[in-house]
């Protein structure tokens, strides 16, 4: 099984780069294996029993084990394998268990069989769930495998972490391979999770590109723990005028005096040095030179040391581009907001005078409270404009009031929170409410009115919880007008007439009620 870190050494290039997991280079590197205290050998042979087993192994299946949609992939199969065995190590046993949404057949090969029940019928459309079985082995011993499953199918994209390392700092000083995995795929505030939740089930992130973990791609921040492993490369800058690593002292003196970019430009130069190294010295699944471009994302992060020295900012990324770079200080707000450029959105700015702008006195183009396209630290939401900008309640039009514009006639709607999941809406009630505001100086169509709750998927530090919030979407930014925080509170647009009133909250039914009156 691979190790946890191997470092493979390209002289020519005179730099390094820091592989976790091991995996196939196409350069004349030499490899050495790190982080391993494991000593043991195998010795066993042949049907007979030696003095050195242990009936030790190791169970490592990929999580989850398979992904199934209601009503379109309701069945999968494959097999699972004990693997670091002896001679004294137990097996599968055959049996059929039965989980909340599904039936596991297993056989004692490690051949296996998933398919869904009725019971997923009870889920709301949008909604996501895991089902997680447990299974003995020969031994008594018991195992555990996850099914993922979804009712509606999402798009998966792959994301792939380059740590950009100096000699003297590395971006692992600061977060490790297990932290980027939980931030992106284990916690319950996970950028996957918070993708999924915002998107109603229609996009999530993909662990690994290839199920190969012999690759140099396929990182491991435990040893042979799957929930661990994320895609990563790591690569340490080479010193181009003294040879070895660049150290953050050099580059940071170079930054004012040297005529070279790569000291100034933000990380621009090391993102594609780096690029062009891995791709010339790894090969992917198929055996072919490994194609960062494969990677829907690409996540390339730099220690936090590099920021304060003034080499990096804190997040770039492309808009509807396929690149961001970050520090490594950070949560899931920045890599969220730099993933959500990636996927097509501006930032989320306060016009507190609604003017169609973010630039007078106390507004921000990241001003906005809450969201992930803003700047509040622990946000893990996208507003209903930007969902509505990305089309996400498309399928759902139940969920979605418009009120146009109707003189004389004020409107009341129950509205469910915005940070409610798919598998929480009432599927009778609106969650995103859209007020026709032609005639704005803001210059939008429409006003996006938001209820706030506590939530530990989308609001983990509560943030304009029980509050209602009204936005409009300018191309493709999310900006805020007001902040209605208590029932009784109104909002007025004199150019568009329009006055928005929040009547109303249902803590129980996680809802408010708001007033829509049109005057002109």
């Amino acid at each position: 099984m691979p190790g946890s870190i191997k470092i493979i050494t390209a002289v020519a290039l005179a730099t390094f780069l820091t592989a976790c997991s091991g995996g196939s280079s196409s350069s004349g590197g030499s490899d050495n294996k790190q982080n391993n205290n494991d000593s043991s050998t195998d010795t066993g042979s042949g049907d007979s029993s030696t003095d050195t087993d242990t009936g030790d192994y190791s169970f490592n299946p990929a999580t989850p084990l398979a992904t199934l949609v209601v009503g379109n992939n309701e069945y999968a199969q494959g097999t699972l394998q004990l693997e670091n065995t002896d001679s004294k190590s137990p097996s599968f046993q055959a049996g059929t268990f039965t989980g909340e949404y599904g039936d596991f057949k297993l056989y004692e090969s490690g051949n296996w069989e998933y398919r869904l029940n009725s019971n997923t019928n009870t889920l709301n459309n949008g909604a996501s769930v895991q089902d997680t079985l447990t299974f003995p082995l020969s031994n008594g011993d018991r195992l555990s495998v996850n099914f993922s499953i979804q009712t509606v199918e999402a798009t998966q994209n792959s994301i792939v972490f380059v740590l950009v390392n100096f000699s003297d700092a590395s971006v692992t000083d600061d977060v490790s391979i297990s932290d980027l995995a939980n931030m992106t795929f284990n916690d319950i505030d996970s950028l996957d999770n918070a993708y999924k939740e915002n998107s109603l089930g229609q996009l999530k992130f993909q662990r690994h590109l290839s199920n190969n973990n012999t690759l140099a791609q396929y990182c491991y921040g435990e040893e042979n723990k799957e929930e661990s492993s994320i895609d990563c490369f790591v690569y340490s800058i080479p010193d181009s005028q003294n040879g070895g690593i660049l150290s953050l002292d050099s580059a940071q003196a170079r930054a004012g005096n040297s005529q070279d970019g790569q000291y100034s430009d933000g990380g621009y130069t090391w993102r594609d040095n780096a690029t062009a190294w891995i791709e010339s010295n790894f090969v992917d699944a198929n055996n072919r030179p490994v194609d960062l471009g494969d990677w829907r994302h690409r996540v390339f992060i730099f220690p936090d040391a590099a920021y304060r020295a003034g080499l990096i900012g804190s997040g770039v990324a492309a808009v509807n581009g396929r690149w961001s770079i970050i520090t490594a200080d950070s949560d899931q707000l920045i890599l969220g907001h730099e993933l959500g450029h990636n996927i097509g959105l501006g930032h989320a700015g306060n016009d507190d005078n609604n003017d169609g702008d973010t630039n007078d006195r106390g507004e921000s183009e990241y001003g906005a409270s809450a969201v992930f396209m803003g700047n509040s630290w622990e946000s893990r939401l996208f507003g209903s404009a930007h969902r509505d900008y990305m089309g996400w309640y498309n399928k759902f039009p139940g969920y979605t009031t418009t009120i146009a514009r109707s003189l004389g006639n004020p409107s009341e709607i129950q509205v469910q929170a915005i940070e409610l999941t798919a598998g929480e809406l009432n599927s009778n009630l609106p969650q995103l409410l859209k007020v026709e505001s032609s005639g704005s100086a803001n210059g939008g169509n429409h006003y996006f009115v938001e209820y706030h709750i506590a939530h530990n998927t989308l609001n983990p530090r509560p943030q304009q919880a029980n509050q209602v919030t009204i936005h409009y979407l300018q191309d493709r930014t999310a900006n805020q007008v007001a902040t209605l925080e208590e029932p009784g509170s109104t909002f007025t647009d004199t150019s568009a007439g329009i006055t928005i009133e929040f009547i109303s909250r249902d803590s129980t039914n996680k809802t408010a009620t708001i007033s829509v009156n049109h005057s002109n």
